[in-house]
């Protein structure tokens, strides 16, 4: 069967990983297309140009900057609702590895975020979970609220509408909006508006 993804995702990266240095070690095995780096969140994507050699490394032992990573194939894009989940109430205080650390409870995080204020960089109040497996979402979706550090939160899945993609020229990241029913506080229901704004 011929292998027709040519996109990988890279777990376990290093903090000190960048664009660079990613591209110039996968390039060993072919022409790469994009690199996008999160390396605080210890995750990358990479696209060959040709699949046949994402299937080839793959194959291979990575060991990039001293680490070993975890090297597998990105699941298709259409996929992504399936294991995304929307977290609204969120405590302000919050910080994206406590965030992490509740939900990767439920099963292997690809990533977890929560959305800060570019001026003040606090916590907007809501976040986004995608799990590995559509399994682990499910399971959060379980029920509509949970505890977390005393205080109740909502969680919804999220619907992909658009997607933005690496240009190149900086970091890019993928932008999935919601069709949420949450309604917090009347400051948080603002910020979730311009929020979808930015993505109409």
């Amino acid at each position: 069967m011929e292998f027709t993804n040519p996109k990988l995702v890279i777990n376990g990266i290093s903090t000190e990983m960048n664009e660079m240095i990613l591209r110039r070690h996968f390039s060993a095995y072919g022409e790469v297309k994009h690199v996008v780096v999160y390396a605080k969140k210890s995750i990358a994507f990479v696209t060959f140009v040709d699949p046949s050699k994402a299937q080839i490394s793959l194959q291979q032992q990575h060991i990039i900057l001293g680490r070993k990573v975890k090297v597998r194939p990105a699941k298709p894009k259409v996929e992504i609702g399936k294991r995304k989940i929307f977290v609204g109430g969120l405590p302000r205080s919050i910080t994206d590895e406590e965030f992490k650390g509740y939900f990767e409870k439920f099963g292997s995080i690809v990533d977890a975020v929560v959305i800060h204020d570019k001026e003040t960089k606090r916590s907007r109040g809501f976040g986004f979970v995608t799990y590995e497996a559509e399994e682990s979402a499910n399971l959060v979706l379980r029920t509509n609220f949970h505890l977390l550090y005393n205080k109740r939160v909502e969680v919804k899945k999220v619907t992909p509408r658009k997607e933005m993609v690496p240009t190149g020229f900086g970091p890019a990241i993928q932008i999935v909006t919601a069709e949420i029913v949450y309604k917090p506080e009347q400051q948080r229901k603002a910020d979730m508006k311009r929020f979808v704004n930015l993505l109409s």
